[in-house]
């Protein structure tokens, strides 16, 4: 995440959502689970990306050259750019819409426990939302090339999976690209409406929910972070079924959540039969 001011950022990291620090010269970096870190804030005005593992070299070398035979930007990260990533190689790209995906290889894992600065329940990452101003040519970019699968549509939303999981990216059409927003999943519904409560009290706006996606099935509480960006506390995320087969949900709010609460201030979670 690039912001402009970080340390109110790194203070909301730790103080409202709850995720480890971990102490590092380079960056402002957060652990949420296993991993050396699963959130990096950078000083800057908008150098924001995603990254996303891959299996091995072969895979990279061949990721990219298909990216670059369908005319998709992409290069490899210098060794600095690796460093600041904790990864041993990476393919930095984007998509039709402009959003910076990094694949890497090999990102570090941490030997120690992973302790939490609050107990907000953190099990993980869980996922991330992205705009997309070519929702066809980001979804071929998806699904063509890096292999993810579209589990579901809701209206004109595409939920793609890269694992046994419903989703891990959602694609919302926009008239811009960018991180729409980035969720971390909690152990329980009790946390995500402890969670509720405890941005509630500290007067941070929420944005949509608590919630449930009927695709999905994930129970969600979205609200405002710093600088514009949008976090999410989620629970109960489904596995897909062998054989599962895409459905089509209306463009309809009540695609969006069926437990009817309203989405404010984000436009592409207000879908056009709202």
């Amino acid at each position: 995440m690039a912001v402009r001011e970080p340390q109110p950022a790194a203070a909301f990291a730790t103080d409202i959502l709850g995720l480890q620090p971990v102490p590092d010269k380079q960056a402002l970096l957060f652990r949420s689970d296993d991993r050396y870190h699963t959130l990096s804030l950078i000083p800057a005005a908008d150098s924001c990306s995603i990254g996303i593992e891959v299996s091995d070299e072969a895979v990279l070398e061949r990721v990219e050259h298909a990216l670059r035979n369908d005319g998709f930007t992409a290069r490899r990260g210098s060794p600095d750019e690796c460093k600041q990533r904790f990864v041993r190689d990476a393919l930095i790209v984007q998509d039709a819409s402009g959003n910076e995906i990094d694949l890497v290889l090999r990102p570090s894992q941490s030997g120690r426990r992973y302790f939490p600065s609050r107990d907000a329940g953190i099990t993980g990452l869980e996922g991330v939302g992205l705009r997309s101003v070519k929702p066809k040519d980001d979804q071929k970019f998806w699904t063509s090339i890096l292999g993810a699968r579209i589990s579901d549509w809701a209206g004109d939303v595409a939920y793609l999976r890269v694992d046994q999981k419903h989703h891990r990216i959602a694609l919302y059409p926009s008239d811009r690209p960018g991180i729409l927003y980035i969720s971390y999943g909690v152990e329980s519904l009790d946390a995500i409406m402890q969670g509720h409560y405890f941005v509630q009290e500290r007067q941070i706006k929420i944005l949509h929910g608590p919630g449930r996606e009927p695709a999905s099935g994930q129970i969600f509480l979205r609200f405002e972070g710093p600088e514009g960006y949008v976090f999410s506390y989620t629970h109960g995320i489904k596995d897909t079924e062998p054989g599962h087969r895409p459905r089509q949900f209306s463009a309809h709010p009540s695609s969006l959540c069926e437990w009817g609460s309203q989405c404010k201030g984000i436009p592409e979670l207000r879908p056009a039969g709202d």
